[in-house]
């Protein structure tokens, strides 16, 4: 573990390869079963509600029913998350054949969107938690295993695969600092 500024960091995030294999994988990263989706931060929010529209011509009946009926964020005891459809799918799921992929970012890459995702999916398959103040770690989860090869077999670090989300969420100064940490 190290400390840069007020954030901890698991040393295996400095030194995992990782390249998402989206073909592979098939967006295991927006359908994990549980009971919440993706965490959002306060300031994402408003961004989210701004860019709603633009996500929705994306999204098929299922999830428009549910955004309309419940709204697309539900709050818990530990935080505010995107809703789930069936304790599965991002309600910002939609498939591409049968791919799960993120409706904001599909908006927000076609330019009809100045919101990219919430950071915690950006950031994915680092996780930030919270014990008194972030402490960053590698979620390595089953469904992530095709990323990792892929990482490992082109020599591609997951700090790379992140670096524009680290900046969205501890600024250019802080991820300059982390970068330096693992070359």
């Amino acid at each position: 573990m190290i400390k840069i500024d007020d954030v901890l960091v698991d040393h295996e995030v400095l030194n995992a390869q990782f390249a998402c294999d989206i073909a592979k994988c098939k967006g295991a990263c927006c359908t994990f079963e549980g009971d919440h989706g993706a965490p959002v931060l306060e300031d994402e929010i408003a961004e989210m509600e701004k860019n709603l529209e633009a996500s929705k011509k994306y999204l098929d009946e299922r999830s428009l029913r549910i955004i309309e009926k419940d709204g697309f964020l539900e709050e818990k005891s530990d935080g505010i998350y995107t809703r789930c459809i069936d304790d599965k799918d991002c309600v910002f799921v939609y498939y591409d054949n049968d791919v799960a992929k993120c409706a904001i970012e599909k908006a927000y890459h076609n330019g009809e969107s100045d919101f990219r995702k919430p950071v915690s999916c950006h950031l994915y398959p680092i996780r930030v938690g919270d014990f008194g103040g972030d402490y960053i770690y590698y979620d390595k989860i089953k469904e992530c295993k095709p990323g990792r090869v892929n990482g490992r077999e082109n020599e591609i670090l997951l700090v790379d695969v992140v670096k524009d989300a680290l900046v969205r969420r501890f600024g250019k100064k802080w991820t300059e600092k982390f970068i330096h940490q693992v070359k």
